[in-house]
């Protein structure tokens, strides 16, 4: 075995970082496209969101945590990239929705309208 091979392999992993986090990159620098309160707390809300976003995109992610949530969805077939920050706030939470669309194409509600949906 070459002695670049350690090197290739720190490359390799470092590119499927990049790729893995780099589907929503960004998208936090964009006006949100919807921020509401919820009066249901972190878990429920992005258990429900979640859910509904797996049956738009084939790339939906999701980590949760008990004060906080955040989902993202790539790999929409339109080059939809979507993302909600979840955070608790008083009795419920507090919903932010990012998103960024092919601006060739037709703006696609149905992320929103299912965050919505979950409210």
């Amino acid at each position: 075995m070459k002695r670049i091979a350690p090197f290739s392999l720190a490359v390799v992993s470092v590119s499927a970082l990049l790729t893995a986090c780099g589907g929503t990159h960004g998208l936090r620098d964009n006006v949100p496209k919807l921020s509401s309160h919820t009066d249901k707390n972190v878990v429920a809300y992005s258990e429900c969101a979640s859910g509904k976003w797996k049956a738009l995109a084939p790339a939906v992610s999701s980590v949760s945590k008990d004060d906080a949530a955040h989902i993202s969805a790539t790999g929409d077939k339109d080059g939809a990239r979507e993302l909600l920050d979840v955070t608790t706030d008083g009795t419920g939470a507090q919903v932010v929705m990012y998103e960024s669309q092919n601006p060739k194409k037709d703006y696609n509600a149905h992320y929103r309208e299912e965050a919505n949906g979950c409210l």
